[in-house]
């Protein structure tokens, strides 16, 4: 693979290096001077920029050259024309010849780019102080009037604008900026984008160039800890999605995940099928005033997401080569008991329980076995030094993305290509990814724009993991392999017990034998814009999108498993297909009279899912071969389908009106229907507004040069939560048989749920207020946000009577709140010729509380708490209640007569808190603190010297105060902890010659009447991106080549925890036979524009 890619690239540099001449043959006759200029760029890769219609006064060209320098050329063709020109760089500037004598300024003739090279269409350039103004044209070039002696300037949206003073200059090349301070930036809003100035809601954008040269399997892991109030968890497999939220957790059984709209279409599928090179900007929609827009489905946030568009270079196709590739390794190494260490661990888990532990003995203890192999050898060598290293591997992981993209007057298109395979730190742990995705759009007339968006994702994960499985009664994991296993036997199978013990199956007997799971994902949109041509900012839009998902697994175990193993072969193939199918109508108007603005939206939403699935089963097979393809051959076959479908439709209005661009007033409303719903509340109605001051606008501010920008924002509304089942609120009917007189059956129907035709919508009322600002010729800017919101009507299983014949019911229950701050900062610390240095901050801090939950004891007026189902009013969904761990039992406390009754030497003691001499669950638990983190940050810092940037980027995630806590990281509870015939990873347990330990005894589960459980702090300070990258352009520009990078990086790199024990905190692994490892990589990245 690293050839093929070394070939590659060397072929590209090959090909643009000599496919262009500047030597010129031509033999023309009473030709175009157009056409001539075309041959001559086909064969030089020059390209002639002139004024639209200035080869109109052209003279019909006769020449022949063979083989003529490109100046000469040049000079003929251009004899007894009336124009000259200028080479800037590979573009031919025409010219018109100036009348001898004849009072005429100079003519500038300019290109402008953004930071990727590619050219700003419409860029305004003027003379400053004068009226003298033009703008780029499709190629970003201009040509401009000038004495030589004024300041030109040149301004884009989004772009920070600049002055040059021109100091003689005939030609020019700018390059614009992106604006730290984007007042006037158009950023995505919900169905549409406004100025930045204009929006009254909480809306943040990723900079996602400042990590484009770090791979990732998905844009979250780009994203993560980059936008205050977005949530992204870990991840430790191969292909793995992280988890997301936005501004704490809304709701308790309704989900919780954003909605994700993708190219203005609500999406339904995962963010791992969308190419992060494909993708241009990523925005969060935090609050109600920029989220009710999408009504019942953005309580919890919405995320936009805009793939690239068409885009050229000089008028021409770009294409461009992204490739990565590189290696993955364990973060942080698993270790389990080598030889010495396993030994010493049968031996103390023997004393432990009482028994015998003669060190000269210790064959006695071993496993048959175990005993044989750790008698090979005179100095007891084991068969597997390393037991983990069975299961480990160093993987690669490979990202590449192919692209072409152009964009003319009137039609652009980008398509583009990506593969993804990675291997995870365990084997079988594989992920591939392969994608396609085509957007094109066209001006058919100037008032009818017509595109469409198309994308093919196949996630496959071909391998069978073989993380803490089990099976067949028995405990299976790569942790627990003995260094004194016999892997195989005589025939070279697999043992099913390669220590003897049953209690340990061999986890390659849990592997099948096949294995497949195949996630399938094809999405067109198409869109239709009308432009009303008699009424100006008028238009209509039509967008329908067609999504298919359809996903195969399956697996099949023989007689070498576990699981195939008692049945004579086993297996299963499931498939099922989804289809989503969404039509949005809008109306939209916008206008500015004068010194004021208007921007309205209408909508018209309808969408319409279904869901089919089955599964085949068969087992007990005389002929197991065939697998999965033979299921038909089982003696034991079933057949079972499934299906659902749900209908939505939506109405909005938005109107947005400001005035000189300093007051901005925006105000939403939204009626949503929704069939899961129940038959008496089908319909929910969603409202917000907003307000926006720019502060920096008005004259009395316009003193204070200090301060570039400063506005304030404030916004309240409300939005809903529909993430409930299709028939949630529905009474649904099941079916048994019911057998009597032994073999005798009758079929019987049954209700298997109450509904409740009066279940609502769980919806969340929310305020927010807001800070932009920038100061310092905007060196330092920033957003500061105080939020809060509450959820009503939680979605709640009631408890009630089992006499009705069921236990719960589904009701509208509790309030939870979430108030929060976030903080946005960036700061350029330094901008010199050659250097620059560029901060980028980024807080949230979130407090999340239980309101209500059941309501007020009528009697009492208080509202009991619930520990059973850890609700407790006034404190955060994520409490810990539990008994407090506040040391351990020695041999002194008993030896001493103070060890509590049914308690041993070490283990934990617990704080009696009645003091009654015992643990009760009723009367001794107390409030340990939470599993939610206190604040999260990530601090982004670019170093840019010449054609070399550096790029770090640190993420944290603390607690403190006993935030944060984890209760999972408990060796001693693990099944077999206390299995001297059974590895475990390395952890820290008492004997009594190490009476310090973290943990207990090995025995804890058996030696402790009273059992508890110890806490740790997850915080961490993760050094989460490194990229160096070195920009070839300058070297490599000759050859044809417009963007040329080569970096070198990595990903999760090294974490700091203080309090943590094991593996990663950021993933809750720790020493468990459960804890996986995270995944490092480290890449080079190949990227090409051409």
């Amino acid at each position: 693979m690293k050839l093929t890619i070394l070939l590659l690239i060397v072929s590209v540099l090959e090909v643009n290096a000599r496919g262009f001449s500047q030597n010129v043959t031509l033999n023309e006759k009473n030709a175009p001077l157009e056409s001539v200029f075309q041959k001559i760029e086909q064969q030089t890769g020059y390209y002639f920029w002139y004024e639209d219609n200035m080869l109109g006064i052209a003279k019909k060209v006769n020449l022949v050259l063979d083989q003529a320098p490109l100046t000469e050329a040049l000079k003929r063709c251009l004899e007894n024309q009336p124009f000259s020109y200028t080479i800037v760089d590979k573009t031919i500037i025409l010219k018109e010849k100036i009348e001898t004598g004849k009072p005429v300024a100079e003519l500038l003739i300019g290109l402008v780019l953004d930071e990727g090279g590619t050219p700003l269409t419409g860029a305004s350039v003027s003379l400053k102080g004068t009226t003298v103004a033009t703008r780029t044209d499709k190629s970003g070039r201009f040509s401009i009037p000038t004495n030589g002696n004024e300041t030109l300037v040149i301004s884009y949206v989004g772009m920070t604008t600049q002055e040059i003073p021109l100091n003689g200059q005939k030609t020019i090349r700018i390059v614009l900026l992106k604006a730290v301070d984007e007042q006037q930036e158009f950023v995505l809003v919900g169905y549409g984008s406004q100025k930045k100035q204009a929006v009254t809601g909480a809306v943040a954008s990723a900079n996602l160039r400042s990590y484009q040269n770090v791979p990732v399997n998905n844009i979250l892991e780009s994203v993560k800890g980059t936008i205050t109030g977005l949530n992204v968890g870990g991840t430790n497999k191969a292909g793995d999605l992280p988890s997301i939220s936005i501004r704490g957790q809304n709701s308790i059984n309704a989900g919780t995940t954003p909605l994700i709209v993708v190219d203005g279409a609500i999406f339904r599928g995962s963010l791992n099928d969308i190419a992060p090179a494909d993708i241009e900007s990523f925005t969060v929609l935090k609050d109600a005033s920029a989220a009710a827009v999408y009504g019942s489905r953005s309580a919890n946030g919405v995320l936009l997401i805009e793939t690239k568009r068409g885009s050229s270079i000089n008028g021409k196709p770009r294409f461009a080569v992204n490739v990565s590739y590189g290696n993955t390794h364990e973060l942080k190494p698993l270790k389990v008991y080598d030889a010495p260490g396993y030994l010493q661990r049968v031996l103390d888990i023997r004393t432990a329980n009482g028994l015998t532990a003669d060190p000269n003995n210790i064959i006695a203890y071993l496993q048959p076995i175990e005993a044989t192999n750790y008698n090979a050898t005179p100095d007891h060598q084991p068969t597997l030094n390393d037991p983990y290293n069975l299961f480990r591997q160093n993987g690669q992981s490979l990202n590449a993305t192919v692209s072409v993209a152009n964009k003319t007057d009137k039609t652009e298109y980008y398509i583009s290509g990506n593969i993804i395979k990675q291997k995870g730190v365990i084997i079988n742990d594989q992920y591939n990814h392969y994608s396609v995705r085509a957007r094109i759009s066209t001006d058919l007339t100037k008032w009818f724009k017509l595109g469409l968006n198309s994308y093919y994702s196949l996630r496959d994960y071909p391998g069978a993991t073989i993380y803490g499985q089990s099976g067949g009664g028995s405990s299976s994991s790569p942790y627990q392999f003995s260094p004194y296993a016999t892997l195989k036997g005589p025939d070279g199978n697999y043992l099913q017990f390669p220590q003897t013990t049953t209690s340990f199956n061999n986890p390659y007997w849990q592997i099948p034998n096949q294995s497949y799971n195949r996630q399938n994902n094809l999405n067109g949109i198409v869109t239709a814009t009308i432009k009303v041509p008699w009424i100006t900012g008028l238009s209509y839009n039509l967008t329908t999108s067609i999504t298919q998902n359809w996903n195969e697994n399956g697996a099949f175990y023989g007689l070498q498993t576990v699981t195939g193993l008692p049945k004579n072969g086993t297996g299963d193939a499931n498939y099922s297909r989804s289809t989503n199918t969404l039509i949005d109508q809008l109306i939209k108007y916008s206008k500015t009279f004068g010194d004021h603005y208007i921007d309205a939206t209408l909508l018209y939403s309808t969408e319409d899912y279904k869901l089919f699935s089955q599964n085949a089963h068969g087992e007990n097979f005389n002929d197991p071969s065939l697998g999965v393809y033979g299921l038909s051959n089982g003696k034991t076959q079933t057949v079972t389908t499934g299906g659902s479908k749900t209908a939505a439709t939506g109405e909005m209005g938005r109107l947005t009106y400001s005035f000189k661009q300093k007051y901005t007033v925006t105000g939403t409303i939204r009626r949503d229907g929704f069939s899961a719903f129940s038959e008496n509340h089908k319909y929910g109605v969603f409202t917000s507004g907003g307000v926006n001051w720019n502060i920096s606008k008005e004259a009395f501010l316009q003193p204070v040069t200090l301060i570039n920008n400063l506005a304030i924002r404030a916004s309240y509304g409300n939005t809903g939560n529909q993430s409930i089942s299709p028939y949630g609120t529905l009474a649904r009917m099941g079916n048994a048989l019911y057998y009597y007189n032994g073999a005798s059956f009758v079929p019987t129907e049954f209700i298997s749920n109450l509904g409740n035709t009066d279940l609502k919508w769980e919806y969340t009322q929310g305020m927010d207020f807001g800070v932009d600002f920038s100061v310092l010729n905007s060196r330092i800017s920033g957003v500061i946000d105080l939020y809060s919101k509450n959820t009503h009507n939680l979605i709640f299983p009631l408890a009630i009577p089992s006499t009705s014949g069921f236990t719960t019911i589904n009701s509208n229950l509790g309030k939870i709140n979430n108030k929060g701050i976030e903080i946005s900062l960036s700061t350029i610390n330094v901008k010199l010729k050659d250097l620059m240095w560029r901060s980028d901050l980024a807080f949230a801090r979130n407090w999340n509380k239980l309101i209500t939950a059941y309501g007020p004891d009528p009697v009492t007026g208080k509202e009991a708490d619930r520990p059973s189902g850890n609700l407790f009013i006034g404190k955060t969904l994520g409490t810990i209640y539990d008994y407090n761990v506040t040391g351990m039992w020695q041999q002194d406390d008993k030896d001493n007569g103070v060890i509590m009754t049914g308690m041993a030497p070490g283990t934990y003691k617990l704080q009696d808190v009645n003091g009654d001499g015992k643990i009760t669950s009723d009367s001794d638990r107390v409030f340990i603190g939470d599993n939610k983190p206190a604040y999260t940050w990530g601090f982004t810092n670019t170093v840019k010297y010449k054609d070399f940037t550096l790029m770090v980027y640190v993420y944290s995630m603390w607690g403190g105060n006993k935030h944060f806590l984890s209760g999972s990281n408990t060796p001693y509870n693990d099944g077999f902890a206390n299995n001297a015939s059974i590895n475990h990873i390395v952890y820290d347990y008492w004997t009594p010659t190490n009476t310090g330990a973290l943990f207990p005894r090995t025995n804890y589960a058996n030696a402790a009447a009273y059992r508890g459980v110890k806490y740790f702090d997850r915080s961490f300070i993760k050094l989460q991106k490194i990229a160096l990258t070195y920009d070839l352009t300058k070297i490599l520009k000759p050859y044809g080549l417009n963007g040329v990078s080569f970096s070198v990086s990595a990903d999760n790199i090294f974490t700091h925890a203080p309090h943590w024990k094991g593996l990663d905190p950021e993933t809750n692994s720790g020493l468990t036979d459960g804890s996986i490892p995270s995944i490092r990589t480290v890449m080079g990245v190949l990227n090409l524009n051409f």
